[in-house]
């Protein structure tokens, strides 16, 4: 993996190397008594060596000698393997890193991709973009999840919330979380606690199940206060299904996170799997930001019937929080 501010070093070497090394088309027409157009299409084809950034064509000597003569492409190969040239080596070495940098760029750019962010527990700077971004927002906050503890908790970016419901800012807040006494529930519990949560009674004294009460507690407060309120709106629906993302979506962003029941090799029984890896944010004129609100609102409308979607009230019933 390249360190971003690595690369961007580099690239001020990379560029004294194509000055130094990298011959224009029209020079090499010109030595080779052929068109531009020709040396283009030998570029295309691979005719004439050569390296792409972007949209520039990086030709060295090296190349435009391996096209004069064949032979010689041999002989450079052979001083490459016996570790001749070793500055010629090391710009190679920062060319081939550079083009990982534009590979990674151009791909994230096309697919809207506005950033690559460190996993969320255990990257303060990732918590922090989280929550400017919600402190930022228009009108939609859409949230999916687990537990989501960090936005119904005592912590994290519940207070964000709890000032947008105090201020009755028109925000329109709902929020899909895990069905907290259903299969995948219970799955997880196994998954992160460890297999004695198999039994009844141990499921609804451990963390995963307390930690869900608590959190609709919260939501029931902030649900309540947005039926008191003229503008806030707030509303939770809760699933029986395997949540196959992450997701805090405004109307700027969507951040993702795949999710997944993997552990680290050195993880042990009660460690959480939850935002141990990294956070794409997506941006709102994306495909992929549309796939991803459509994705929430088809989950959250209810309409597939082999996902059990049950409300906040259904919810709060089963587990005795009084609303």
């Amino acid at each position: 993996m390249y360190n971003i501010t690595v690369l961007l070093g580099t690239l001020s070497k990379i560029i004294g190397v194509i000055r130094v090394n990298g011959i224009k088309v029209r020079d090499i027409a010109a030595r080779l008594n052929v068109s531009e157009k020709t040396v283009y299409k030998w570029l295309k084809n691979g005719i004439l060596p050569a390296t792409r950034l972007g949209k520039t064509w990086i030709v060295t000597e090296q190349s435009l000698a391996t096209l004069l003569n064949p032979a010689k492409k041999d002989q450079y190969q052979e001083k490459k393997i016996l570790g001749g040239e070793p500055e010629f080596n090391s710009r190679v070495t920062d060319k081939l890193a550079l083009e990982k940098f534009f590979s990674l760029m151009n791909g994230s750019f096309n697919a809207g991709i506005e950033a690559i962010l460190g996993p969320r527990s255990s990257d303060p700077d990732t918590y922090n973009i989280i929550g400017k971004e919600l402190e930022l927002c228009g009108k939609e906050i859409r949230l999916m999840g687990v537990g989501l503890r960090e936005f119904f908790g005592e912590r994290g970016h519940t207070g964000i919330l709890r000032s947008m419901a105090h201020d009755d800012r028109d925000v329109s807040l709902k929020a899909i979380l895990v069905d907290p006494i259903g299969k995948f529930a219970r799955a997880r519990a196994v998954l992160e606690d460890g297999v004695r949560f198999h039994d009844e009674e141990r499921f609804r004294i451990g963390p995963l199940y307390s930690d869900s009460w608590r959190s609709l507690n919260v939501i029931v407060a902030l649900k309540n206060k947005a039926d008191q309120s003229n503008k806030f709106k707030m509303d939770a629906r809760f699933v029986d299904y395997w949540p196959s993302v992450y997701m805090v979506m405004t109307d700027n962003c969507c951040f993702v996170e795949t999710y997944h029941f993997g552990k680290p090799d050195d993880a042990i029984d009660g460690s959480s799997i939850d935002g141990i890896v990294p956070i794409l944010r997506v941006s709102k004129v994306s495909e992929y930001y549309k796939v991803l609100r459509h994705h929430f609102d088809y989950v959250w409308s209810g309409i597939n019937h082999h996902i059990s979607v049950r409300s906040l009230r259904e919810v709060a019933q089963s587990m005795e929080v009084n609303i």
